[in-house]
């Protein structure tokens, strides 16, 4: 069985918590504890026997997390762990960066402080393909993606909808696109510094307008969802990508295998984990969230 995915990471240069791969090399009697786990649950409650599980340690795969946009370009490089290991990631800081594009541009990207691989005058060049290449050592792993085209943002706001009797708060997101192709977006909405929500979303059969609703939290579900209440006065940072067929469906994997335990579709060659988008990049001001002041759907939609 292969290393786990747990979470989505967006790449940023601040401190924000990783994907973490974890490695899984399952055995006949892991599987019959878990079937007794979920056949058994109320049984085992008052249980009290330790049970010692051995994972079999295997050998670690590298992960890669990169793009190159209208912002630069930034990679992220690290290596799987064992299950039972603590830590969240293991970077990796002897690695050999470049981008190279089809029109024959070539960046280097240089490791920092903050455990990036960065090249800030690398700017991605809509309808052209680049080709990110990583050596460590004797190992080298490549992947290509195609830059997109630039997009507009024309409205963004946190609304509430009404559902089984209770409130809905939700962020809005109204991107413009003038193609008359599907377009792919990775929207990401950041917290106190950290991921908050994510969505996928692409515009087959609605060209034009492309409308993301991001789901934030129900009103009444303090205790569940404790969480993800949001605060009077807080503030949401919002950022959409506009990315390629092959990232949207690499994010689409990396969602259906965090409900299933298993790894995202491969972009890398060499065994490698991971994702290389050439994205389309809009930054938002910051949305301050005020309760009493959030409005219904159907109210906005009627200014």
């Amino acid at each position: 069985m292969e290393q786990k995915a747990v979470c989505p990471a967006p790449l940023h240069k601040a401190a924000t918590r990783p994907t973490v791969y974890r490695q899984i090399q399952p055995t006949k009697e892991m599987k019959k504890i878990y079937t007794i786990l979920t056949l058994g649950l109320a049984m085992l409650t008052s249980c009290e026997k330790e049970i010692d599980i051995d994972y079999h340690t295997v050998e670690p795969l590298y992960v890669v997390e990169a793009n190159i946009s209208d912002n630069g370009a930034v990679a992220k490089i690290t290596q799987t762990l064992d299950v039972p290991d603590t830590l969240w990631n293991k970077n990796v800081e002897n690695a050999e960066v470049t981008i190279t594009g089809e029109d024959g541009s070539l960046f280097t990207l240089n490791h920092d402080s903050a455990g990036i691989y960065s090249a800030p005058e690398a700017f991605g060049v809509p309808g052209k393909k680049y080709t990110l290449r990583v050596k460590i050592g004797d190992y080298v792993t490549e992947s290509t993606s195609e830059m997109q085209e630039p997009f507009n943002v024309s409205d963004y706001y946190i609304y509430k909808i009404v559902m089984m009797s209770d409130d809905v708060y939700c962020v809005r997101v109204d991107v413009k696109d003038d193609g008359t192709t599907p377009s792919y977006y990775y929207t990401l909405i950041t917290r106190k510094g950290k991921p908050y929500k994510w969505l996928i979303t692409d515009n087959r059969g609605q060209y034009g307008t492309t409308e993301i609703d991001l789901g934030c939290f129900i009103d009444s579900d303090m205790e569940n969802d404790k969480d993800d209440i949001l605060q009077d006065g807080e503030e949401l940072d919002v950022e959409v990508r506009k990315v390629d067929q092959k990232t949207y469906d690499y994010y689409w994997s990396l969602a259906i295998g965090m409900d299933n335990h298993a790894n995202p579709l491969r972009q890398f060659s060499n065994n490698t984990l991971g994702y290389f988008s050439a994205c389309s990049i809009k930054k938002l001001p910051a949305l301050t969230y005020k309760k009493e002041e959030v409005k219904y759907l159907k109210d906005y939609k009627s200014n």
